[in-house]
């Protein structure tokens, strides 16, 4: 057995424990903050939704919606990181952008790149590629959740959160995905990395970039089916529909990644669906607050899933003669 894989594992798994302890107390946080909110529930059955109730097939529904656009997720990154000369496979650089997703409830947002450009780098691939596709699918997430959610709700919706941030931060990392500025956070990320052109070679075409777009659309579209069903799951003739629902959950999410202080969006994201629920629907604060609460935990628990998939992927490659088939592209090149 490798003496530096040995010694890693115990850190790997400090790492991964105090990710779940800080989100267990930042959910507990999200609650007590919400909690004010709960003593409006018998608002509910005013908003012309009926009553409140649990289904649980629905509730199962939505979560695998939502672990499917995470993988779908991992997917598309990993193929982004492939077309940029990337040389690990697409489902063990899809496997490891899960298992970095949890970075995101770390404070300062970075955790999340800073895991995945260290696990690119530990298996002997580019760091330098790993954070310039990484930024790049983040901007293409970011842009179009901008234009979904606006498409879907209008720019009327936004005005209890603030529109023009909102489209500030779009058009901002929209620049973000233009090749000069690509190229200049690949020679950036050189330099930090220490990194020859060679190993770091990196090439994102358009072609390229307009398919991560065309897969980040996909990737909304099962988010929006995954709120869906979580409302189905939990108001009874529930009136929202899926364009609205994609709406919110697109909208409120972004608001939540522009917030970069808030780790994992919190208390930002529930914010935001807390308003957008208020001004698309006849759902009052009070509900809606619990629902923004709901909306955490459903995600919570799709994002454990997943990073727990991810473990799984990971230590089959791990224990994998020569790495195994998931070390090897299309071709069966390492």
């Amino acid at each position: 057995m490798n003496p530096d894989r040995a010694g890693a594992t115990p850190g790997r798994r400090w790492v991964a424990l105090g990710t779940a302890v800080f989100l267990l107390a930042a959910l507990a946080a999200v609650g007590l903050a919400l909690s004010g909110s709960w003593a409006a529930w018998g608002d509910f059955e005013t908003a012309g939704t009926s009553r409140w109730r649990v289904r649980p097939l629905w509730l199962t529904v939505a979560v695998a919606c939502e672990v499917v656009a995470l993988c779908a997720s991992g997917a598309v990154w990993a193929w982004m990181f492939r077309a940029a000369g990337g040389r690990a496979g697409i489902p063990e650089a899809a496997a490891a952008w899960l298992g970095s997703n949890l970075g995101r409830y770390l404070p300062g947002k970075i955790w999340q790149v800073a895991g995945l450009v260290a696990y690119m780098r530990g298996r002997g691939d580019s760091g330098a590629t790993a954070f310039a596709t990484l930024m790049a699918f983040q901007a293409a997430i970011v842009v179009t959740g901008v234009a979904v959610a606006l498409g879907a709700l209008g720019a009327g919706a936004f005005e209890v959160v603030g529109r023009w941030p909102l489209i500030a931060g779009g058009v901002a990392l929209a620049a973000a995905l233009a090749p000069p500025v690509l190229r200049f956070v690949v020679r950036l990320g050189r330099r930090v990395l220490r990194e020859t052109a060679e190993r770091g070679d990196v090439e994102l075409d358009g072609g390229t970039l307009c398919r991560a777009v065309a897969g980040s659309l996909l990737i909304w579209v099962l988010h929006g089916l995954g709120f869906l069903a979580l409302l189905e799951g939990l108001v009874l003739e529930n009136t929202v529909g899926f364009a609205m629902a994609l709406g919110i959950f697109a909208g409120s999410y972004v608001v939540g990644y522009l917030a970069l202080v808030a780790p994992g969006g919190l208390i930002v994201r529930e914010g935001a669906i807390v308003g957008l629920l208020a001004a698309a629907t006849t759902i009052p604060a009070g509900p809606a607050a619990a629902l923004a609460l709901a909306a955490r935990l459903w995600t919570t628990v799709a994002e454990l899933a997943s990073f727990g998939l991810a473990l799984v992927l990971l230590r089959s490659v791990g224990a994998a003669p020569d790495g195994g088939p998931w070390m090897r592209g299309p071709s069966g090149r390492r």
